[in-house]
């Protein structure tokens, strides 16, 4: 198999795209916080989306110059996992519907393995998380998003209205480390 590297403009727009697909996922997080309570249904749904379709993006990007440098459409459509899209159009699944129950509490559906399954992931998420020990990594990945976040938008006093405490401490200490970007000189 041939191996050479992403060409360099493809790599900046795949950086880009992922970029902001990070941005939308922080806002996510950032709208699950109690202080942004009135909005969350429709920020967190739009960002979610927002951060979906910007990586739908950087996959058709990557997908185009794949098929133009003659890569096999069988071998695209496996790579792109094509079997396992479906469209936000048709809105929640029984599947989905079955996670929430799980979550609040619902009756457990008895009729179906799949439903029970993804009924007792919802039971996990009400417990505290699929793992039943803590997740540092979840807990890492977040105070890295809302560290970055903070420092971008100068403003790390913040992390303490909206974060609990020791999410923002590491937060805090990620928006330390972070300098600010400064635009490139010729």
């Amino acid at each position: 198999m041939e191996r050479t590297p992403m060409p360099e403009p493809l790599r900046q727009a795949v950086h880009q795209l992922v970029s902001e697909a990070v941005m939308n996922c922080q806002d996510v997080l950032r709208y699950t916080e109690p202080d942004v309570a009135h909005d969350w249904k429709r920020m967190t749904l739009i960002r979610a989306t927002d951060a979906s379709d910007t990586l739908d993006m950087a996959a058709m990007v990557i997908a185009a110059y794949c098929q133009r440098t003659g890569m096999a459409m069988d071998t695209l459509a496996s790579y792109l996992q094509t079997r396992q899209q479906r469209s936000r159009a048709a809105g929640p699944r029984d599947a989905d519907r079955h996670e929430v129950a799980g979550m609040l509490g619902g009756p457990l559906p008895l009729d179906d393995d799949e439903a029970r399954l993804r009924f007792s992931w919802g039971q996990g998420y009400a417990e505290g998380g699929l793992m039943a020990e803590a997740d540092e990594q979840r807990l890492f990945t977040v105070a890295c998003l809302h560290g970055l976040r903070a420092r971008l938008c100068d403003d790390v006093e913040a992390l303490d209205d909206y974060l609990p405490p020791h999410v923002a401490k590491l937060a805090r200490k990620v928006a330390e480390v972070l300098e600010v970007p400064q635009p490139a000189t010729a």
